[in-house]
C-alpha cells in the first residue's frame, strides 16, 4: 500500500498563516493598552489642572468633555468651556463656543488646538461690561518638554470684537487677522531662557485708534524680537513681570512697525524692567507721514493745536532724516529710565509702573 508523504505539509502551512495573525493581535492588544493608558493620563492631568485652578479661585468647566482618537491620536473635546474667577480683584466669567485639542500618541508633547467662537467675557463688577469676539478660525499649537515650552504658534483669522457698556455696543476690532509665534532661541549665542518672538496683525479698523484720530483706516503691525530670562510657567502677570525684572530679563526689538494710512512708526532697541517696576531701555524710533498725522490730530480736536504744530516742527529739529519702506521719515532716539521718557535730550513725559 503506497505511503502519502505530503500529509505534514498542511501543518507547516497553518503555522505560517496563524503566527503573523497572532503576532498582530498581540501588537494590537499592546497598542490598545498603551492608548488607553495615555488617554487615562490625559484625563487625570486635566482633572488635576482644573482642581489646581479651583484652588486659585478659578472655576473651569465644560458642558461636555470627551477623550477619543483611537488608535493613533489623543483627541480632547470640550463643549462650551467656561471660566469663572477674579482678576485684579474683579469677578469675571468667560465662555467659549468649543475647544478641541489633538496630539499624536507617539508625540504627546506636541498639541494642536482649535477654538470655535464666540468668546464672551463678562465683567461681573461695576457696570457689567461684556466683550464678545467672533472669528472665522482660531488655531494654535505648542511643543512642551520636561525642560519647559519649546515653541508655540497661534493664528486667528477674521476676528471681530465688540464691547457692550450699558446697552451701548462698540466694535473694537473689525475683521482682524492675528498671527503670533514663539520659539526657543537656538545657537551658541542664545541666552538662557531666551525665546524668539514674531507677530503680525492687520485689521480693517481698530476703534480706539480711529476714535482718537477721528477717522477710520486699516491698520497693520509687525513685531520681531528676542526675550531673555523669561519663565513661561503659569503665574499671575504681575509676578511674572517682577520675576523677569529680578532676573535681569531683556526684550531686544529687531523690528516693531505700525502702519496706518500714510503714517508709519518703526522702532528698534532693547528694553527691560527696573526692579521698581518701571520700564527702561534705549530705542531708535522713526516716524513717517508726520504732516499727515499732525493734520489728522488737529482735525480730531483731541489734541491742542499747539501740540500738533510742535509735532510737525519739533520732531524734525530733534531727529534726523531717514525712510520707512521708501517713505520720508524722521528718526529720533528715545530713552526710558527712572519712570521718565526722554526724546533726545528733551523730557517727554512719565511712564507708569508695571508691577
Amino acid at each position: 500500500m503506497p505511503t502519502d508523504m505530503t500529509v505534514p505539509a498542511p501543518r507547516r502551512s497553518s503555522r505560517r498563516v496563524f503566527l503573523p495573525i497572532i503576532l498582530l493581535a498581540v501588537v494590537a492588544i499592546a497598542w490598545s493598552g498603551f492608548w488607553w493608558y495615555a488617554t487615562s493620563r490625559v484625563s487625570t492631568e486635566m482633572d488635576r489642572f482644573i482642581a489646581k485652578q479651583a484652588e486659585l479661585g478659578r472655576q473651569i468647566s465644560c458642558d461636555q468633555r470627551s477623550v477619543g482618537g483611537y488608535p493613533f491620536r489623543i483627541e480632547v473635546h470640550c463643549a462650551s468651556p467656561k471660566v469663572e474667577g477674579n482678576r485684579a480683584g474683579k469677578a469675571f466669567s468667560a465662555n467659549l463656543g468649543e475647544i478641541n485639542a489633538v496630539a499624536q500618541v507617539y508625540q504627546p508633547n506636541k498639541v494642536l488646538l482649535e477654538a470655535k467662537s464666540p468668546m464672551v467675557l463678562v465683567d461681573k463688577d461695576g457696570d457689567g461690561v461684556t466683550v464678545t469676539s467672533n472669528w472665522t478660525s482660531a488655531e494654535a499649537s505648542a511643543s512642551i518638554w520636561t525642560s519647559g515650552p519649546q515653541n508655540a504658534d497661534m493664528v486667528i483669522k477674521g476676528l471681530t470684537t465688540t464691547v457692550d457698556r450699558g446697552g451701548q455696543t462698540q466694535t473694537m476690532f473689525d475683521t482682524a487677522n492675528v498671527e503670533a509665534h514663539i520659539r526657543l532661541a537656538e545657537g551658541a549665542d542664545a541666552a538662557p531662557g531666551a525665546y524668539d518672538l514674531a507677530a503680525d496683525v492687520d485689521a480693517k479698523a481698530v476703534a480706539p485708534v480711529d476714535l482718537f484720530l477721528g477717522a477710520s483706516s486699516p491698520l497693520s503691525a509687525t513685531f520681531r524680537g528676542t526675550i531673555t530670562r523669561i519663565d513661561l510657567q503659569p503665574m499671575p502677570m504681575e509676578d511674572r513681570l517682577r520675576d523677569w525684572a529680578d532676573n535681569g530679563g531683556t526684550l531686544t526689538i529687531t523690528q516693531a512697525q505700525l502702519n496706518r494710512g500714510p503714517s508709519s512708526v518703526k522702532a528698534s532697541g532693547t528694553v527691560g524692567l527696573e526692579t521698581s517696576g518701571h520700564p527702561s531701555g534705549d530705542l531708535v524710533v522713526a516716524l513717517s507721514g508726520v504732516p499727515e498725522l499732525a493734520d489728522t490730530l488737529k482735525q480730531s480736536g483731541r489734541v491742542p493745536a499747539s501740540l500738533t504744530s510742535l509735532l510737525g516742527v519739533g520732531l524734525s529739529m530733534l531727529g534726523k532724516p531717514t525712510n520707512i519702506d521708501g517713505k520720508a521719515a524722521v528718526e529720533v532716539p528715545v530713552k526710558v529710565a527712572n519712570g521718565k521718557v526722554n526724546i533726545g535730550a528733551f523730557p517727554a513725559g512719565k511712564v507708569p509702573k508695571l508691577f
